[in-house]
């Protein structure tokens, strides 16, 4: 994991944690006791006065607010906003223990309200607004930032939790003003912009978020790629536009599946390239002709301009021209192609790149990459990132933990999912899901983990209902359900990194 991380993706661990068990309010105090401590280090104050926000960052700040009192400091603080806006349980929760330990706490609803106070302190900390802000200020928060900073012209210390208030987290611009820290007690890790305080001396505290919230696929994978969101204003396309090529006279029900796959996880549109052996009996797809399996030719007739994604492979039989379609795809299609069965036959190393996602299973990844992927869980993170690097583009190895590489090496593991997705047609299932979240998603790794959480996550809840006995039909109805409530399933494939 890298030192400096976005707001997204320190959003997408924290959701992760609290799917492991690791409740925000569990991790608010470890950051709260983490800011004391860092000002006890730095400063050892006799005074210090905490400006909190009613959002997750205020919270951090009543915790702060407590250890310092608890060692002997005196403490004032300031609420700016009516504690009713505070919509935060576990910050809420915290303010109430704070008032419980006799420190009192002081709502500023109006910026004038600040225009008498003293702000300077040996200590001031900035715990109005967190990573998840940005933007210009409003009121009374822009007025207590400039009074912050007059009190450290003045003399006081400022340490800021996380991001100085007003400073975009990502980026490190202030659109308006942003407080002017000595000190950024960074929580996890270093957020992007803070590189840009250059006057501020970084630090760093744990929260308690395990590492492994940082390496599986969970809930904060899918809340954080926008996938869930739909546009009330957008226009018939504008949520995916899918071809699927896939089906032969022998593996009919595969290219259905995969077109189910996409519909359900929300493309609006779904092109479907099959021979004329397979049923064109549903009227959400939109089928294009073809006599006989198709091939590179048959993608003339294909809408390549119009589509976001193209997922190859499902059925096509070990007798198409795998290869011929990959190539054709490699020079024409600029968007996310998903390679799957029959079409992984076609993949060679220099045809393919970022563009590309390959959703072997560990036979087709000897096949494929000429090297098996291991046993454990460990040896395949290892194989799977290294080939995945040198071949610059994603992998998804299927199994009881699917392992997912992206092309510059990093690696994912998904966690859910059930023995009973054994029966065939599951990685159909996936391969359709993953070509539709390609059209919403940053990228394809994005797309990959996501899908891989979504489709495991939709075999346990089929599994509640049919026990072991699923069929692939089973898992992809249940795949809006997971979109519904991504938090309704356990990391049931945790255990299995232990073995």
């Amino acid at each position: 994991m890298p030192e400096w991380i976005t707001s997204r993706e320190m959003r997408r661990i924290e959701l992760n944690s609290r799917w492991l068990g690791f409740e925000e309010e569990y991790m608010m105090e470890n950051a709260g006791a983490g800011v004391a401590r860092v000002v006890l280090e730095e400063y050892s104050p006799g005074e210090v006065l905490v400006v909190c926000g009613t959002g997750g960052n205020g919270g951090d700040g009543f915790v702060a607010a407590r250890h310092l009192n608890a060692e002997g400091v005196d403490v004032d603080v300031l609420l700016l906003g009516r504690r009713e806006a505070i919509r935060n349980p576990a910050a809420e929760r915290n303010l109430e223990r704070l008032e419980s330990a006799g420190i009192g706490v002081r709502e500023v609803r109006d910026s004038s309200e600040l225009e008498d106070l003293d702000f300077e302190r040996e200590v001031i900390v900035d715990a109005i607004l967190g990573f998840g802000i940005r933007g210009r200020l409003r009121e009374p928060v822009r007025t207590a930032v400039v009074r912050i900073n007059e009190a450290s012209r003045a003399g006081s210390r400022v340490v800021s939790v996380d991001v100085p208030t007003g400073m975009d987290p990502d980026t490190g611009e202030v659109p308006d003003v942003a407080v002017e820290a000595d000190v950024i007690v960074s929580i996890h890790r270093h957020k992007r912009g803070v590189r840009r305080a250059r006057d501020a001396f970084l630090r760093r505290v744990n929260a308690g978020i395990p590492e492994l919230a940082e390496r599986i696929c969970g809930p904060g994978d899918l809340i954080t790629s926008g996938a869930r969101e739909r546009d009330p204003w957008a226009y018939k396309g504008k949520h995916g536009r899918i071809l699927i090529v896939a089906g032969s006279d022998r593996y009919v029900g595969a290219p259905r599946l995969t077109a189910q796959g996409a519909l359900r996880a929300g493309a609006d549109l779904v092109f479907l390239l099959t021979p004329s052996e397979v049923p064109r009996d549903d009227p959400n797809l939109i089928y294009l002709g073809s006599e006989r399996v198709p091939g590179p030719e048959d993608l003339e007739e294909a809408p390549l301009e119009d589509v976001d994604a193209v997922v190859v492979g499902p059925g096509l039989g070990p007798e198409a021209d795998a290869e011929g379609l990959i190539e054709r795809l490699s020079d024409e299609f600029d968007g996310t192609v998903v390679v799957d069965a029959d079409g992984l036959r076609g993949v060679r190393r220099d045809l393919v790149d970022e563009r590309f996602v390959l959703t072997p299973h560990a036979g087709e990844f000897r096949r494929v990459f000429g090297e098996s992927p291991g046993d454990g869980v460990e040896e395949r993170e290892e194989t799977v990132g290294r080939v995945a690097e040198d071949w610059g583009c994603t992998v998804l190895l299927k199994g009881p933990v699917d392992v997912i590489g992206s092309p510059e090496g990093e690696v994912r593991l998904n966690v859910t999912g059930t023995p009973g997705m054994t029966v065939g047609g599951t990685g159909d299932v996936l391969a359709g899901v993953v070509g539709a979240l390609a059209a919403v998603c940053e990228d394809a790794f994005e797309a990959a983990r996501v899908g891989a959480f979504v489709v495991g996550a939709a075999g346990q809840l089929a599994e509640e209902e049919r026990s072991q006995c699923l069929t692939a039909m089973d898992v992809v109805e249940r795949v809006p359900d997971v979109f519904r409530d991504p938090w309704s399933v356990e990391p049931s494939g945790v255990r299995l990194l232990r073995q």
